[in-house]
């Protein structure tokens, strides 16, 4: 699979800048965020019974488990607050405010340092709830991303009716656009039109 990975999420549309899927862990972050699309009206985290479906391909929950309403609500709100720091990212700005909603929309999760028979220490999660661990490997491959430097590079388009996550390889991290042809080509459009309003009558 594109990007290293072995498993093909499901995701509410197709990626529409054929872009390689974000590498490692990290892909799990991407295809969460775009369980939804918005052009579309499509929602893969729409059910309590779809959700922990999803849940389960990504390896996250185990099969045949399922979500409360509050733990639907709350992967939900995680999904966005997500998309608002990717927002950040393909603006390179900071956004405290989407920070401190990522960082509300993991606080149910608990992770502990582990250190194996050769001492290497990694992030596990420390809790009993599965819904809870789930919300934990979604911390941990953030961090794992944050801690390798290619968090950044995750980001989400800002074009209208899209947010969709896609993971930047240029060389220099500034691509802002799922994809040119698309919401690239929209945008340039319609800032021309915006430019012609505005522009004084000739005569």
């Amino acid at each position: 699979m594109s990007g290293g990975n072995t498993v093909r999420l499901p995701t509410a549309g197709r990626d529409p800048g054929s872009r390689p899927t974000a590498p490692g862990s990290l892909y799990v972050v991407q295809a969460l965020v775009n369980t939804v699309n918005v052009e579309l009206g499509r929602d893969l985290l729409d059910s309590q019974e779809r959700a922990a479906g999803w849940l389960a391909t990504a390896g996250l929950l185990p099969a045949g488990a399922s979500l409360s309403e509050r733990e639907l609500a709350a992967l939900a709100e995680l999904r966005e607050a997500i998309r608002g720091v990717l927002a950040a990212h393909t603006a390179h700005d900071d956004d405290p405010a989407a920070g401190d909603r990522l960082t509300m929309a993991l606080a149910q999760c608990r992770l502990a340092l582990t250190a194996d028979a050769s001492g290497n220490v990694r992030l596990t999660s420390a809790d009993h709830d599965p819904f809870a661990r789930a919300i934990g490997g979604i911390a941990i491959a953030i961090a794992e991303a944050a801690a390798t430097g290619i968090w950044p590079r995750l980001k989400s388009c800002p074009g209208d009716l899209c947010g969709w996550a896609f993971y930047d390889r240029s060389s220099t991290s500034r691509s802002r656009w799922c994809s040119m042809q698309l919401c690239g080509a929209r945008s340039k459009m319609r800032n021309y039109r915006n430019r012609d309003r505005l522009s004084p009558a000739e005569g």
